[in-house]
């Protein structure tokens, strides 16, 4: 009996006592308010699903907080004023993150801030020491986890490629590339790279 006597359409201003609206008035009422509740929705979905979606080249790069499999914390806003390049994978796609390192890593060193991102969403919580402590095993280079799957969604993670981003010194993002590991591809995150540091 509770939803009969107080259900949605009550909320909206029509009540609903068995009868039907009579005239314009509510009816017509009814309708500007289902209409303006739809766009309101509509609204908050596409900014809300865009701002976790957000990577374009000259955009501020989607901000993170997370930790490495050694424990230490990393924020994006913490590395204003370095030049960061994330590359970003799952389960699926991490295996192919080690060309990406490697050749970025033996061209700059020290004068990048070079970042994995691994997205291990759906992990329980009891599992999640397991899998800090084999990849501790498998890397000794900074890979952030990100059990939530929250910051990999806003970088883009693929199933099929590490996806790489260069974010200059002010926190821009000034290069996306996920289509897999090429000359090609490396020529155009290096290129990226190298007008960040100037």
């Amino acid at each position: 009996m509770w939803a009969a006597a107080y259900s949605p359409m009550d909320v909206l201003g029509y009540s609903m006592n068995g009868r039907h609206a009579v005239g314009r008035g509510r009816g017509h009422k009814l309708r500007q308010r289902l209409i303006l509740i739809g766009t309101v929705a509509a609204l908050a979905t596409s900014c809300l699903t865009g701002a976790a979606l957000a990577l374009e080249v000259g955009q501020p790069a989607p901000s993170f907080k997370l930790a490495d499999q050694f424990g230490k914390d990393w924020d994006l806003a913490g590395l204003r004023n370095n030049v960061v390049v994330v590359v970003a994978a799952n389960r699926d796609s991490g295996r192919a993150m080690g060309p990406w390192v490697g050749n970025l890593k033996d061209k700059y060193g020290d004068r990048v801030k070079l970042l994995g991102l691994l997205e291990l969403k759906g992990i329980p919580g009891i599992a999640r020491g397991m899998a800090r402590s084999r990849i501790r095993k498998e890397t000794k280079e900074p890979l952030m986890i990100d059990f939530s799957g929250s910051t990999g969604k806003a970088y883009m993670v693929s199933s099929k490629h590490p996806v790489v981003v260069v974010i200059d010194k002010a926190g821009i993002v000034r290069e996306v590339q996920s289509n897999g590991f090429s000359d090609r591809a490396l020529k155009s995150v290096s290129e990226a790279i190298d007008r960040a540091l100037k």
